[in-house]
């Protein structure tokens, strides 16, 4: 080994602990350098230098496991920037050293890749590399899964003795704590930004609650109403708004789909309203207006249209049409229908703050055989957030 301090004044077991204890301070010099590694490749390409001088090594890669469960090469000493390309990628099926350790889970070691018929295609393929000897060692986690690999290889047929391996084992073993540490890290950072990303959106989503329930109850509150008919609008209203905020828990902090929004507004009239449309999901702020719009077109249709009348129903349909979206709300067979002398603020939720959210103009149509709402708009706005 280069790393062997030959002197002809030193015994032959002399010269193999000067040569251990170099292999030692270079694999602490290697283990303190990890630790100050400032990307997962780089330290792994410190581990696979130190790798190939602890044995005399004149090639070598480094490959990282990806989702796939392939190894994907990330950096490489003595071949040349070609070899990336060549072997990019290596899977299970690959017929190479390091597939078979990858499928071992254990290190592989081939005295000379040219005489080893499993491994002659390997061989054919870095023949123009001049590597011959080949050692393939697994960078394991804690339970024994791999988490990349290191391969040196030689320019003639080799051995490696036990103080190779050994160096070997321990190199690996650095690299795999670095492996986990960067990972965790990673999620760490990744999972902080998250939160911050979380935290950021309920402030601002508080906010603009606080805007609506304050709009909301100046309206309910105002006009011609006793106090207890504007309780309970008050308070239905904001029965709205809570079935929403509930449904945005339980599936996602930035999303909920259509179907959810409208069933828990419609859920109390059971069978006498049908819904249909395709899964969409809605942005929160989007989903919180549209469950005030259907609120205020359930709550007209038990008062004054269909579902005040026990034979009456509402049809609801939504769907997607070159890029537009549309809802359709339809009472049928109800009492006969006039516009409202005096509009009033549910008249506003369901045309004039929908249609300025959503940047379209809903259509209202006081047919003779039952109410009818339309709402068109582009689709992207619907969904954008």
């Amino acid at each position: 080994m280069s790393l062997a301090l030959e002197s002809p004044y030193l015994s032959e077991t002399e010269q193999q602990l000067t040569a251990e204890i170099e292999d030692l301070r270079q694999i602490h010099g290697l283990g303190l350098r990890l630790g100050e590694a400032s990307t997962l490749s780089e330290g792994l390409m410190d581990v696979l230098r130190t790798a190939a001088l602890l044995v005399d090594a004149s090639l070598g890669s480094v490959q990282l496991l990806n989702a796939d469960g392939q190894l994907e090469m990330i950096g490489q000493i003595g071949f040349g920037p070609s070899i990336l390309d060549q072997f990019a990628i290596v899977t299970l099926k690959d017929c190479s050293v390091c597939a078979l350790a990858l499928n071992r889970r254990a290190r592989v070691a081939v005295r000379d890749l040219r005489k080893d018929r499993d491994f002659t295609e390997i061989a054919a393929a870095l023949r123009s590399y001049g590597a011959v000897g080949a050692v393939s060692t697994p960078i394991l986690d804690k339970a024994g899964n791999v988490l990349a690999m290191i391969s040196v290889y030689w320019l003639e047929e080799h051995e490696p003795d036990d103080r190779e391996l050994a160096g070997l084992d321990l190199c690996a073993e650095l690299a795999g704590r670095h492996v986990e540490r960067s990972v965790a890290a990673r999620a760490l950072h990744d999972h902080e930004q998250r939160q911050t990303l979380l935290m950021r959106e309920l402030a601002h989503r508080g906010k603009n609650l606080l805007q609506v329930i304050q709009s909301i109850a100046r309206r309910s509150l105002s006009g011609e109403r006793t106090l207890d008919e504007a309780r309970e609008v008050f308070i239905g209203r904001l029965g709205a708004l809570s079935n929403t905020y509930s449904t945005l828990t339980e599936e996602s902090a930035e999303s909920v789909h259509l179907t959810n929004i409208v069933t828990a507004e419609l859920q109390s009239h059971g069978e006498r309203i049908n819904v249909r449309g395709p899964a969409i999901s809605i942005p929160a702020k989007k989903a919180q207006s549209l469950a005030l719009v259907v609120h205020e077109l359930a709550t007209n249709a038990a008062k004054y249209g269909a579902l005040s009348v026990p034979n009456g129903r509402v049809e609801i349909a939504w769907g997607i049409t070159n890029d537009q979206f549309f809802l359709d709300w339809a009472e049928i067979d109800g009492p006969s229908v006039e516009p409202p002398r005096k509009p009033g603020f549910g008249s506003v939720i369901i045309t004039y703050v929908i249609g300025s959210e959503l940047k379209c103009e809903p259509t209202l149509d006081y047919q003779q055989s039952g109410f009818r709402y339309r709402l068109d708009c582009s689709f992207a706005v619907l969904t954008a957030a």
